[in-house]
């Protein structure tokens, strides 16, 4: 311990002086770096300087030379009087005057606008091509002209960067129009190519209508040059440079191939802004030379004492190694005598090295007289485990040995015993030699745990067996009880629907024969319609339980259902008049599904039926009909205004023979057939409680198919 606090000690020591040099030579060089830049920077702003003077001078030179010009057209007596008399045979003199002004000027354009800023004449006269805006009454160089100004006014927002001169014609006192001279900038910068400088001029919007620079041109400046911000044109942004301080403008093409340093002045009477630019390529090359200098030489010196600090360290890494080594080798020996699972360690032989506590107990033996056999005398030989048997050819060779994990076998003691255990056997270094380790668990409790639980399985599958026969007869006969109350409940039913047409017709039939005997003709007549009318009522109720038996048919076919609502609705016409009840119609869609149209109809007959008889004694009396299309499905509803379902009754609303009728006023066999039915189609139907009150059921079928759906609705249009 005392060795290694001073070896660490004097670690910590040498790193505390690599951190100061380190810190020192950062320092130097960042001082180095600053005063290198600002240095440069201020031969460039000098430079710069003295650059844009020199340009700002010839730029006030060159617009200078233009401004008499529109004076001297003023003063010419042909403009004055075409002007006053606006005669047709001065209009070409005035036009070749203007003409070859214009040629021996060297400027885009001469022209003349009367007081309304129409061009009268100009110098362009034979191009298609008109310089002179068609009407300048808006123009800023026509308003000054008007108001007795004599001055150059910029056109900004042209495809050619063009500097109107203009000047106030008059006679005789009389302001008769305005004279014009258009020069193209562009010859400024044509100017600048000359030099090897890099300029630009922007207007007050920050559009840069003149550049050296080709991509520059039209770019729209904007106001901050902070930060990564754009310039109005895709090829050219502003950045910050940390290498130039982040207060230094640059403006850098969108590759970044060029960048440039810029210095601006604005002109006050032109509000004209003119932008020196230097490229920082040079600038870059030398503040990079200078920045690897220093980072080399940093570089240098700590590479220097890091060699010299290694070497000192190399000679006592040794002694700590060797520390390090005797310690961690008596930990590992104080885990494998402790460890729970046998631990063996085997040569190439299959000899065994070394063993702990552990394997010596599974094979109750101590360390020497396991140490005198071989790992294949402690596995059993009628094992099929074909790999452990081939053992010994494959541990002479550890290049081409594969690894063995969490292998199910059977060990064998040297008195003969043996125990089923899990091996694994992995290579390890061993006395600076290659060995094995060979893992062991001997797994008996989990083997005759998992045999008890195998038996307890094996009881409890007999058991579930059983009770799933006893569970189907229990099914069985529960399924014969609910058919034979079914049967019962029916048959009560039918019994007493059938009960009273039967006892009516009786007593018609002996009425009638009475009044034959009697002669009266016409009252038999009437009992024998009583005793038709009693039949029709039997055929309507062993109607419904002929359809209720009927059988779903052997194909569907495309129906309209809108088609099956207006077939339906006037059954009940004279029903919904007496009652006074509010029929609502809405058909968000005319779809045709996958039915059977009669059956279909009896459906709606049902639903329609059990509304109005739900509302019979309800204070309002809204019958509601909704046709709508989802997914792959049409849907309608039939809603009411009546007192809904209960919770007890909408559990059961499809059962066959359930009703909430009075006796005698149905069998309960209408929503048990409309179930059925919809089934039959593939479909769905549901009844729930409104919000509001009343009943709702919402049946969904499929629909028919596209070709065929396609075919039948061109038909119905």
């Amino acid at each position: 311990m005392p060795v290694k606090t001073a070896v660490l000690s004097k670690s910590i020591s040498h790193v505390g002086l690599l951190l100061l040099v380190l810190a020192l030579t950062l320092v130097a060089g960042w001082q180095l770096m600053l005063v290198s830049r600002a240095n440069l920077l201020q031969d460039i702003r000098l430079h710069g300087e003295n650059r844009l003077l020199v340009h700002i001078s010839a730029i006030r030179r060159d617009l200078n030379r233009f401004a008499p010009m529109p004076f001297v057209l003023s003063q010419n007596q042909n403009v004055r009087q075409l002007l006053q008399t606006a005669d047709p045979e001065l209009l070409p003199v005035v036009r070749q005057s203007l003409e070859q002004a214009n040629q021996v000027a060297g400027t885009l354009n001469w022209g003349v606008l009367n007081i309304q800023g129409h061009v009268v004449a100009s110098s362009d006269w034979r191009s298609n091509q008109r310089t002179l805006p068609s009407s300048g009454h808006e123009q800023p160089f026509f308003q000054g002209a008007l108001n007795g100004e004599y001055g150059g006014y910029f056109a900004a927002g042209k495809q050619i960067p063009l500097y109107y001169l203009s000047a106030p014609v008059y006679a005789a006192g009389k302001l008769l129009g305005v004279a014009v001279v258009g020069v193209d900038l562009r010859q400024l910068q044509d100017n600048w190519s000359t030099s090897r400088d890099y300029l630009a001029v922007s207007d007050q919007q920050g559009q840069l209508f003149l550049s050296s620079l080709e991509g520059l041109r039209g770019a729209q400046l904007t106001a901050a040059r902070n930060g990564s911000q754009q310039t109005g044109s895709s090829n050219w942004y502003w950045d910050a440079d940390w290498l130039l301080g982040k207060t230094q403008p640059v403006l850098r093409s969108a590759g970044r191939q060029q960048s440039y340093l810029v210095q601006s002045v604005l002109l006050d009477d032109l509000q004209w802004q003119v932008h020196f630019l230097t490229d920082l390529t040079p600038v870059y090359r030398q503040l990079r030379s200078i920045t690897a200098f220093i980072v080399g030489g940093g570089l240098a010196l700590i590479l220097f004492l890091l060699f010299v600090r290694e070497r000192q360290l190399k000679l006592r890494s040794h002694q700590v190694a060797r520390e390090l080594r005797l310690t961690n080798e008596a930990q590992q020996r104080a885990v494998i005598r402790n460890t729970q699972a046998g631990l063996m360690v085997v040569n190439q032989t299959g000899a065994i090295l070394f063993s702990n506590p552990r394997a010596q107990q599974y094979f109750a033996v101590d360390a020497a007289q396991l140490m005198a056999v071989s790992i294949e005398q402690l596995l059993a030989s009628d094992q099929s485990a074909a790999e452990l048997q081939a053992l010994a050819g494959q541990l002479a060779d550890p290049v081409t040995f594969t690894p063995i994990n969490l292998l199910e076998t059977v060990a064998q003691r040297l008195d003969g015993s043996q125990f089923p255990a899990i091996i694994s056997i992995n290579p390890i270094t061993w006395s600076e030699s290659d060995g094995y380790l060979v893992t062991l668990v001997d797994i008996s409790k989990r083997k005759r745990a998992e045999q008890a639980l195998l038996q307890a399985n094996e009881v409890l599958e007999q058991r579930v067996q059983a009770r799933t026969q006893a569970l189907h007869e229990a099914q069985a006969e529960l399924i014969q009880q609910s058919k034979l109350a079914a049967l019962g409940t029916m048959a009560a039913a039918i019994a007493h629907e059938l009960n009273q047409p039967l006892t009516a017709i009786r007593t018609s039939v002996f009425s009638s024969r009475l009044l034959l005997q009697r002669e009266q003709r016409e009252a038999a007549e009437k009992a024998l319609e009583q005793v038709v009318q009693m039949t029709e009522r039997m055929a309507l109720i062993t109607g419904q339980l002929k359809t209720f038996a009927h059988k779903r048919p052997q194909s569907l076919t495309p129906v309209a259902l809108v088609s099956c609502f207006e077939q339906v609705l006037p059954m009940f016409s004279d029903e919904l008049a007496e009652q006074a009840v509010e029929l609502q119609l809405e058909y968000q869609t005319l779809p045709l599904v996958q039915a059977d149209q009669p059956r279909l109809e009896q459906v709606l007959i049902n639903l329609l039926r059990n509304a109005l008889d739900a509302m019979r004694h309800s204070a309002k009396k809204q019958l509601q009909l909704n046709v709508w299309q989802e997914a792959e499905q049409a849907c309608f509803a039939v809603s009411d205004t009546g007192p809904g379902f209960t919770e007890q009754s909408r559990l059961h609303l499809f059962d066959p023979f359930f009703t909430t009728k009075d006796v005698g006023e149905g069998l309960g066999l209408g929503l048990a057939i409309s179930y059925s039915i919809v089934m039959d189609f593939g479909g769905q139907i549901r009844a729930e409680n409104q919000a509001g009150g009343g009943a709702l059921f919402r049946v969904c079928l499929p629909l028919a198919e596209r070709d065929t759906t396609e075919s039948i609705q061109e038909t119905l249009r």
